[in-house]
């Protein structure tokens, strides 16, 4: 493998694997400094996979990820050269929400022996969970790899009760608790990027929350958050629900919240849509709807939804997950594996 090219793979190995344990620390139940340590990670997997981004996509030598021969670029930097690059090669402001995501969570960091005495563990994890959405996206778009279907791994909401809304946290009156002027200082910075964003014509929020009564986590746009954070200063606003999915056997673990369109990123395929591709995938397939049967259980391979309470329709139906077919390769041969 060529240098550029181990490089690359190096930098976005290093950066999932940061990825994957700030999200497994961050989702343990009783764990001291959880935002100070999982912050430090989510930066971290961010910075190599924007210098793994450098790497594979900039080639102008004026603009490499190694600043000398022992160093490479600082964060900020980084962060410059790939926005500069999107808005340029692939579609302008697109990587402005998540910059700006970005430079808050490192505001956080880099100010945080002023915040020990504040509860804003709800302010962190709405900039964390969307740095992590943003993080699975960014590696999905631009590396071809879909980390969400292969580890299954979410964020969760620990500690907070749900619904949990943004604008319940962003609102003045919801913020009137936070007594020390640097923590009112980092959420009036939040509420300035959200604003800045929504005047620069960009609609993808820096935040995230986690709720049933959202219709879309994804879809909720500044001007939905802005006009949401005016009217719990004024009066309660009204959402649509969302399904919910609960990715484990066991009834003690927790609930994860999803909307019907992170749902079907998790869930893409239908019973027909298995079944062409298995007669494409494999040389024969007699038992195919007996092992379909047999994995609707399994929340790895499949999501029963159950229909809306005035829907006329009153059965379930289920939809399925890529991996369903890593259950299947065990049960027939392949085509290209028959000779």
């Amino acid at each position: 493998m060529a240098k550029r090219k181990m490089v690359q793979y190096n930098l976005l190995k290093n950066s999932m694997s940061a990825y994957f344990a700030a999200i497994e620390l961050h989702n343990k139940p009783n764990i001291a400094y959880r935002y100070e340590t999982v912050t430090l990670l989510i930066m971290n997997a961010w910075e190599l996979a924007l210098k793994a981004f450098i790497r594979k996509y900039i080639k102008d030598k004026d603009k490499s990820i190694f600043k000398d021969e022992k160093h490479t670029i600082p964060f900020d930097t980084a962060i410059k050269y790939v926005d500069d690059y999107i808005n340029g090669k692939v579609k302008p402001k697109s990587f402005l929400s998540t910059a700006s995501n970005l430079t808050l969570i490192k505001y956080y960091r880099n100010n945080i022996a002023h915040f020990y005495n504040e509860a804003l563990e709800p302010y962190i994890f709405m900039l964390v969970a969307r740095a992590a959405l943003n993080f699975v996206e960014f590696i999905k778009q631009f590396f071809k790899k879909d980390i969400i279907a292969n580890e299954g791994l979410f964020i969760m909401p620990l500690g907070f009760k749900l619904p949990f809304k943004p604008e319940d946290f962003l609102s003045k009156n919801s913020a009137n608790y936070i007594s020390s002027a640097e923590s009112k200082n980092f959420i009036d910075k939040i509420l300035k990027v959200v604003s800045d964003l929504k005047e620069a014509d960009v609609e993808e929020s820096v935040v995230l929350g986690f709720n049933i009564y959202l219709e879309s986590v994804k879809k909720m746009t500044n001007s939905d958050l802005l006009i949401a954070i005016t009217s719990k200063e004024e009066a309660n606003a009204s959402f649509s629900k969302t399904d919910k999915i609960q990715i484990s056997n066991d009834p003690n673990a927790k609930p994860v919240y999803l909307s019907d369109e992170e749902l079907h990123k998790i869930y893409p395929l239908f019973y027909t849509t298995i079944r062409n591709r298995c007669k494409e995938r494999y040389t024969a397939c007699p038992i195919f709807h007996d092992l379909i049967v047999m994995i609707q259980g399994n929340p790895i391979y499949a999501y029963k939804r159950v229909p809306h309470p005035a829907s006329k329709t009153k059965d379930a139906s289920y939809i399925y997950s890529e991996r369903i077919f890593e259950f299947l390769d065990e049960h027939y041969t392949k085509k290209s594996e028959e000779n």
